[in-house]
């Protein structure tokens, strides 16, 4: 049985993401929510447990953006999405709770 370790403090936050694997090619999505370990992601599920994968979390200012690249294995997979465990703690997740929550789906901040 999996050790469940959602019991870390989760941020919800709206981002792109970009999930590149060698078997799969490249295809983007949007960050749900996002921990010091993990996030999830809302995107076509085609990526398979225990893949490993890079991902590419872009934050969107007002006139730029800053990309945090990382290396993920596929944790679990639904029909929404998915979720991703950091192969190390994201070093760039304090930045994320300063970061203004920017919101995809209407173009205002939340």
């Amino acid at each position: 049985m999996a050790e469940n370790n959602r019991n870390t403090t989760r941020i919800h936050y709206s981002a792109h993401a970009l999930v590149k694997s060698n078997s799969k090619g490249t295809i983007g999505g949007k960050v749900r929510d996002i921990s010091l370990k993990a996030m999830y992601l809302q995107i076509k599920p085609v990526f398979e447990i225990d893949e490993k994968v890079k991902v590419e979390i872009v934050l969107l200012g007002a006139d730029s953006e800053l990309v945090i690249r990382v290396s993920a294995t596929v944790l679990r997979k639904d029909e929404k999405g998915m979720a991703l465990r950091f192969r190390t703690p994201l070093e760039w997740w304090p930045v994320l709770s300063f970061f203004p929550l920017h919101s995809l789906d209407n173009g205002t901040d939340e």
